[in-house]
């Protein structure tokens, strides 16, 4: 049985039914693994991989809101929601927790240690160390995220080892000792063909590589004169490493860009929303995705995809204004500049003649959002009234959600779509930052990286004019003290890999503390008057306390007025550690701030 799941319907499914999820039935194995008595055999060794597969990001039940949840891609109706309060400037010190915890690196510690004594070939050994690997570089890498210095352990500790007493070591060598980790991983890994579907390869470790390279580069370059800075060498090997794992998985051929979706139901070029929304057994064949996350009706291995169309998201969320307005008009030219811009009075206004992301990520009247037994239902009107969930900014969110219900009952209850972890796009995107932090950029590197995410939904390609202009200059660039080139790289990546995961530690790392501290603002609400809403919708009583004096619903007016949001750029961009680890061990000191 076990190897019919594996080989048919995918790792993940198998996974799921081994660990409990918040989305998926209570259930544990009956057959669950202990440390104790292990041989390693192959067996041993794949099944103590699979329990940190459940580690990787993608639960779509809350996914499609939580994964930006806290940046200024999204409005959360709760002020401090997402991520303790961090950056919303709420976070306080807690007594014990708060994401410091070693145990996973205590279990791939504990494989790393032990697994010689299998009695496998060598080429078996290889594979699985290869992947123990990869986790314990990805859990050190989300520590690194949230910590910054962190203990770096090697081994198995008791309670009475002398590495519990240890001081912090500077994220410099953490980030370094990583990518070493990654670089043995990927060496070890076969390539995606001659693995199991569903499992690490090569090209996952190389992706994972490249991401953290290009995070601590840039965060050590933007925050080399705060209390959060590395250890003051070159930054310049990140950059490097990040372009060289980047260009790896170009080079190598095994993957494109997905660009033949194609429905009668959806306008043409919307190959890059059918990512987000494909069954998982098409999401597995994908050109572009190097892993995802699968689900499977015929197993009950599902969640509750239609949420994204009932709801505005747990407690109640929506999309920025500040996003909308990133994406490009279908000139290619910024909304400030572009005289195909109709502004934004109205959603059907804001998102004409735009980059066809927009409509693919917000949205917008007349869109399906429930097909079903040849019944087709279209959006009409943000759900800013539902309780108690409502959509927060009058933008809602379309991307993820999937409005084909086939094998799923009515109710949508049942979704088995899967969920793309690691694509291709974003080691396009990875190489042209990359490339553009050491100036070698060229319009080669953009013309393999940017434009052809920019191809894929007809956009105009970005061309340089000199060595870092691009032949306009956008009077609301994000970073107006940086270049044209990384002006546009940047707005690139936030609109391609919005709502993926990436844009809080996109803020982080090029320490944006105007962005983060920045009001949360939504759409236009005179749009919305005398609108069908069930029950109705005020505009004169909501505007007393959630609007601007430019007539945007500002969901935190009446506690921040026309202010910024709470982010202290002294201490918030990390978590703090637990009082009583400081109090354990004296060598540990607490983050700035705090």
């Amino acid at each position: 049985m076990r190897k019919y799941i594996f080989n048919n319907i995918g790792i993940f499914i198998v996974l799921f039914t081994l660990i409990s999820c918040d989305d998926l039935l209570d259930i544990y194995p009956k057959d669950t693994l202990t440390d104790k008595g292990l041989s390693f055999s192959q067996t041993e060794m794949e099944m103590y991989s699979n329990q940190f597969y459940p580690s990787l990001p993608g639960s779509l039940s809350s996914w499609a809101w939580t994964s930006d949840g806290s940046s200024d891609n999204n409005v959360p109706a709760i002020y401090g929601w997402g991520d303790g309060g961090l950056t919303f400037g709420t976070q306080t010190v807690p007594s014990s927790g708060g994401g410091w915890n070693f145990g996973q690196i205590r279990s791939v510690n504990f494989f790393l240690e032990n697994y010689s004594k299998s009695k496998e070939s060598s080429n078996v050994k290889q594979k699985y160390l290869g992947e123990i690997l990869f986790w314990k570089s990805f859990f050190y890498f989300n520590l690194l995220k949230n910590f910054g210095d962190l203990p770096w352990l090697t081994k198995t500790l008791n309670v009475d080892s002398e590495e519990l007493m240890g001081p912090r070591i500077s994220r410099s060598i953490i980030a370094d000792s990583i990518l070493n980790l990654l670089d043995r991983s990927i060496e070890m890994l076969p390539v995606k063909s001659q693995t199991d579907p569903g499992r690490i390869h090569k090209d996952v470790a190389s992706l994972l590589k490249a991401r953290i390279a290009l995070y601590e580069g840039t965060w050590e370059r933007y925050h080399a004169n705060d209390a959060f800075k590395g250890d003051g060498r070159d930054v310049n090997r990140f950059f490097t490493q990040a372009a060289e794992a980047a260009e790896a998985i170009i080079e190598s051929n095994r993957y494109n860009l997905y660009d033949e979706y194609a429905d009668p139901a959806l306008p043409q070029n919307f190959s890059y929303w059918r990512l987000f929304s494909s069954p998982s057994q098409e999401l597995s064949k994908n050109p572009e995705v190097l892993l995802a996350r699968e689900y499977s009706y015929s197993l009950n291995l599902t969640f509750w995809g239609q949420q994204i169309r009932t709801s505005g998201g747990p407690d109640g969320q929506g999309i920025s204004k500040s996003l909308v307005d990133a994406y490009l008009c279908a000139d290619g030219l910024p909304t400030t500049l572009s005289p195909l811009y109709k502004g934004d009075a109205t959603i059907e206004n804001v998102s004409a003649n735009r980059d066809l992301r927009l409509k693919m990520t917000v949205l917008t009247p007349g869109m399906p959002v429930k097909i079903f037994k040849g019944v087709t239902d279209k959006f009409q009107l943000p759900l800013l009234t539902l309780t108690p969930w409502p959509n927060t900014t009058g933008y809602q969110i379309y991307k993820w959600l999937s409005p084909f219900i086939a094998n799923e009952d009515e109710s949508g209850n049942y979704t088995s779509t899967g969920v793309p972890v690691f694509r291709y796009a974003e080691a396009l995107l990875i190489l042209a930052e990359a490339r553009a932090e050491l100036g070698t950029c060229t319009q080669d590197v953009l013309d393999r990286t940017i434009n052809q995410l920019r191809s894929r939904v007809g956009m105009p390609k970005l061309m340089l004019t000199g060595q870092t202009s691009v032949g306009f200059s956008d009077p609301n660039w994000d970073f107006p003290n940086l270049s044209p080139l990384l002006n546009e790289i940047r707005r690139e990546r936030r609109v391609e890999l919005a709502f993926e995961g990436f844009r809080t530690d996109d803020l982080f790392r090029w320490n944006a503390t105007h962005l983060l501290q920045a009001p949360r603002l939504g759409s236009k609400i005179e749009q919305w008057r005398n609108k069908p809403f069930s029950p109705a919708y005020n505009v004169d009583e909501v505007s007393k306390t959630r609007m601007n004096a430019e007539g945007y619903i500002s969901p935190y007016f009446d506690k921040t007025g026309e202010g910024k949001i709470g982010f202290d750029p002294a201490k918030n961009f990390l978590y703090p550690l637990p009082t009583d680890q400081l109090v354990l061990n004296k060598n540990l000191s607490q983050n700035p701030g705090y």
